[in-house]
This record gives C-alpha cells, sequence and structure tokens, in this order.
C-alpha cells in the first residue's frame, strides 16, 4: 500500500479523532459515521462475522445517521452461500467492492435481514475484513446509496481504516462481551435474592400446630449428628424437615447434597452416588466425584430411599457401614465421613417382612425416626399455609394484591383429604392463581367434585382407611374396561374372568381390585409410580395404591 499523503493522514487522523473521542463506543461510532458520510456515498455500515462451522453470518450491530443499534440476527447460509464468504480467509485482498448487492447470495440476505432498519433497494456493497492479531473480527460492510457508488479511491481510503476500525471493533465486542457479563450477573444477584426469601420463607408451617409434636423431636437433634429417618406420605414435606435438621446440626456450615433415589436410574445410580473414573463406561470422558465425595464433611439426603432396589441397597450399606467409597472403574478406596438423612413414603417395616428392603440397611438409616403427619391430620394449619402460598404465587405472577376466599371456599378446603398433602394444596393455588382474573379466588372448583374425597370432622382412623380403598376401588372400577384390553399373564389368576364369562356376575370387587392392579403390574412390569407406573394408568395416588397392594397381598416385582 502506498504511503499515506497529508490528505490521507489528515482523513485518518480526523476519522481516529472520532473513533476514540468518547468512552461511549456506539456514540464514538455514530460520530465516525457522521464524519464517513461526508467521504462516501453510504448509507449504513453493519458488522457480521461468518461461522463456517455453523454456515451461518452473525449480524453483530448497524450504524445509520445519529442512530446505533445491536442487531443479533444470526442468517443461516445456502451450501453455495458459504464459499462466497472467502474474504474471511487472510490470503485474499481485505477490501472488495460489490456495485450491486443482488450479485451475491450473500449480500441478498444481508440486505433482507436488515431490511426493517434500511429500505430495501439496490445498492452497491463495500467490504472489508477486519482483523486483530490473534482473529478476525468479521466483514465491515458499507451499504451504498445506490448502484455501483464506489469507487477504487473509496477501496483506497477504506484501506486506510482497517487498523483503526479494527481496534474500534475490538473494543466494541469487548465492551459488548462486558455489557452482558454484567447483565448475567444481575440476573443471578436477582435470584440469589430470590433464593435467600425462599429460605427466609422456609420456616414449617404448624411448628406450633399440627406439626408440633415433629418438630419437638426434630429439635431434639440440635447439635447431634444421628442418622435421621423422615418418614411420611408423598408431598408432606419430608425435604423440608431435612433442611431444618441440616441447619440445627453441626455440619450446618459444611455441603448438604440432595439425592432422589427413586429419579436414577439403577443403571447410573453407582456413578451417582460413589462417582466414576475415566472411561469407566461409554460416555465418561472424565472422572466425576459421587454425591458421597460431595458430601464429605457434611450431610447427605438420600430421598425416596425406598425406591431402591436390593442390589443397591448392598452397595449402599456397605458404604454407610465402612465409611469408604470406590469410584465406577476404580480401584482406589476413597474415605468419606457423610451424616446420612433419608427419608420415604414406603412402609420400609412391611417391605422388610416382604423381603424388599434389608434389615441391616433399615437399622443403619432408622437411628432416630421422624413421622410427618399427612395434611388431612393437620387442618389447622390449613388457613396459614394457603396465605403463604397465595402470596408467594402472587408475587410470581406479579399481582399486586392477594385475592380473597369465600367462608364456602375455606369450609371445602378443611374438608377436603389432601391425598398429594402440601404439594397438591400449593399446585392447587399455583393453578387458581394462574387462573385468577377478579373477585374472590374460588380455589373449590378446581377440587374434585366427588364427594368420597372429603372428610366429615367425626371419622376416625379407621374411617379414613375405608374412605382410601373406597376410592381406589372407584377409580380402579373406572379404568378395568380399560385394563382388560391390555396384555394379559398365561396365569389363570392374573387377570379377572371376561366380562361374558359364567363367573363374571359373581366375581366381588375386591377380586376385580386385584386383577386390576396385576393387570397394570404386569404391563409396566412391577413399576408402581413415575410416568408410565401402574398408579398413572389406574390414576392413583401411589401411596394410596401402595397400601391397597398390601392389603391385598400383592408385591411389585
Amino acid at each position: 500500500m502506498p504511503t499515506p499523503n497529508n490528505t490521507d493522514l489528515t482523513f485518518l487522523t480526523e476519522a481516529m479523532a472520532r473513533m476514540t473521542g468518547s468512552l461511549d463506543m456506539q456514540d464514538s461510532l455514530v460520530r465516525t459515521f457522521d464524519f464517513l458520510a461526508q467521504h462516501f456515498p453510504v448509507e449504513a455500515i453493519s458488522l457480521q462475522q461468518y461461522s463456517a462451522s455453523l454456515q451461518s453470518f452473525k449480524l453483530l450491530f448497524l450504524v445509520r445517521k445519529g442512530k446505533f443499534d445491536f442487531v443479533e440476527k444470526t442468517v443461516p447460509l445456502p451450501e453455495h452461500g458459504a464459499g462466497e464468504v472467502l474474504l474471511h480467509d487472510r490470503g485474499l485482498d481485505p477490501v472488495r467492492n460489490y456495485p450491486n448487492y443482488k450479485e451475491t447470495s450473500v449480500g441478498q440476505l444481508h440486505s433482507e435481514a436488515l431490511a426493517a432498519y434500511v429500505p430495501l433497494k439496490e445498492r452497491a456493497y463495500l467490504l472489508a475484513i477486519l482483523q486483530s492479531s490473534d482473529e478476525t473480527l468479521g466483514q465491515l460492510c458499507l451499504m451504498g446509496t445506490r448502484v455501483s457508488c464506489f469507487t477504487p479511491e473509496h477501496e483506497r481510503k477504506l484501506g486506510l481504516l482497517l487498523t483503526p476500525f479494527s481496534l474500534a471493533m475490538s473494543n466494541l465486542l469487548q465492551h459488548k462481551r462486558t455489557l452482558e457479563f454484567q447483565k448475567r450477573l444481575h440476573e443471578e444477584n436477582v435470584e440469589l435474592h430470590k433464593g435467600l426469601q425462599l429460605m427466609r420463607d422456609k420456616r414449617v408451617i404448624g411448628d406450633q400446630g399440627g406439626l408440633k409434636k415433629t418438630m419437638d423431636m426434630v429439635y431434639q437433634l440440635r447439635g447431634r449428628e444421628i442418622p435421621t429417618l423422615i418418614l411420611g406420605e408423598t408431598g408432606t414435606g419430608k425435604e423440608l424437615i431435612a433442611e431444618v435438621i441440616q441447619k440445627i446440626s453441626p455440619r450446618n456450615k459444611a455441603p448438604f447434597v440432595k439425592v432422589n433415589c427413586g429419579a436414577i436410574p439403577e443403571s447410573l445410580l453407582d456413578s451417582e452416588l460413589f462417582g466414576h473414573e475415566k472411561g469407566a463406561f461409554t460416555g465418561a470422558t472424565g472422572s466425576k466425584a459421587g454425591r458421597f465425595e460431595q458430601a464429605d464433611g457434611g450431610t447427605l439426603f438420600l430421598d425416596e430411599v425406598g425406591e431402591l432396589t436390593l442390589q443397591a441397597q448392598v452397595r449402599l450399606l456397605r458404604v454407610l457401614q465402612n465409611n469408604v467409597v470406590e469410584r465406577v472403574g476404580g480401584t482406589r478406596s476413597i474415605e468419606v465421613d457423610v451424616r446420612v438423612i433419608a427419608a420415604t413414603n414406603r412402609d420400609l417395616e412391611l417391605m422388610m417382612r416382604e423381603g424388599s428392603f434389608r434389615e441391616d440397611l433399615f437399622y443403619r438409616l432408622n437411628v432416630f425416626p421422624i413421622h410427618v403427619p399427612p395434611l388431612r391430620q393437620r387442618a389447622q394449619d390449613i388457613a396459614e399455609m394457603v396465605h403463604r402460598f397465595l402470596k408467594r404465587a402472587c408475587q410470581e405472577l406479579e399481582i399486586p394484591s392477594l385475592p380473597g376466599l369465600t367462608s364456602e371456599t375455606v369450609k371445602k378446603l378443611l374438608k377436603y383429604s389432601w391425598p398429594g398433602n402440601v404439594r397438591e394444596l400449593e399446585n392447587l393455588i399455583k393453578r387458581g392463581v394462574t387462573l385468577y382474573r377478579d373477585g374472590p379466588l374460588l380455589l373449590d372448583e378446581l377440587l374434585p367434585q366427588n364427594e368420597a374425597w372429603y372428610l366429615e370432622p367425626e371419622q376416625s382412623r379407621n374411617d379414613l382407611e375405608k374412605l382410601i380403598d373406597a376410592r381406589v376401588e372407584a377409580v380402579l372400577k373406572k379404568h378395568l374396561a380399560q385394563l382388560e384390553s391390555l396384555p394379559r399373564s398365561a396365569s389363570s389368576g392374573d387377570f379377572p374372568p371376561e366380562p361374558d364369562s359364567p363367573q363374571a356376575g359373581l366375581m366381588t370387587l375386591e377380586a376385580a381390585t386385584k386383577g386390576a392392579i396385576l393387570a397394570a403390574l404386569k404391563v409396566t412390569h412391577g413399576r408402581v409410580k413415575g410416568p408410565g407406573g401402574a398408579a398413572e394408568i389406574l390414576d392413583v395416588n401411589p401411596s394410596t395404591l401402595r397400601g391397597k397392594m398390601r392389603k391385598l397381598g400383592i408385591q411389585a416385582s
């Protein structure tokens, strides 16, 4: 390139003065555009980056008279179009003049993508490659005012600006990354404050009401590290009780690691709990510490421990006995110091008698049992729960004031038996607030309308058991016709007789119920809960279904 003359030096000096004349890079580029518009027939300037791996280019920003925009638009390229972006190769001329953008498919895509900012018309493009010492920053595109408006002199002048423009673009892109980083930090800070607020809200409702006996037991663990087993139905808040135990323990500053045993496939359980070494199995591209190692010095919460298979129970027992783990694919024994809190909605003592839960593991976990009562046994806490959940749901949905409840709604909430417990109540309120428009919040309209789901105040525990049995039988009877069409076992006892057989009219409801459960278990290969499980097929709460199975002597395989 020829040595710049005095005119060129003046042009370059004035251009650079505008590029660096403000700490606000966007303002600097607007000033630079206004200066360049005096020397080039230009309507807009854009910067875009080409991605060979994605076969696309990303529009980053656009500068027009008095205006700057971060465009942030990715434009896929056709296969033949990728070859046209050879300007990104360092070996080619860094400045290229296209008399009409329609000469290239990339130019057409570029103009169409910016049509909302710059009127779509035939015009010339003057393109320049911007490079730093170690990377290609992108393509700078001067969008002309008309066809064939750029001359060789324009090409030469743009060549003079490549280095200062590259520096300015590098600073702008770094500025943009900084803004994005600051935005992420702000969002994370907001989420952190939400999390802290949620933690403050996690006072156990009912600690002086329906949960008083339970919390009295919990507070006996203050300052102690006794292995604890939390027992209760699904949705009663066992995880929340575990968090309270952790907060009052000597390990409250140490890691608190939670594991949902029922959510981990058997094939991945060892890797999740005990870790694995690189190459231990397909996909193990690196070493990974298991949950026991992550909780070393702290507490491990094993939720749904009753869902573990017998083989998994053996491996867990070995770690609890020896305080040593061995990663999958490893030979080194790793010592761990972990306090274990376990929780389950299963009847582990019954499972022991049935042989589906190891006796030695049960006594390792059941050092200090804590029972969490179901919501139907602590109706005095429902009002406070409703207020708490309403407040939280309204905050999340940005509803300024809490909707009221009618006395009829309150009565029905107190009488309802809540088979899903606290979780069901919270989800009901979320659904109600989401649907809320105006007036009182009629939550009772979202509850089951069948009276079988409601309790009378004087009902005893035996009455409750009968009520649950009646619910199960009603639901199973409803689904029996559907289940009869599912695959059956060859054994005569797995399914009730055909409806048109001589014995059909003599079949008891208990026999039909048992047959329906067995058929569902056959289809699900013994799986009771989860997507596609027997409880889902039968439309019954898993805990309720297990209770019925125990009474009928049915074991899940």
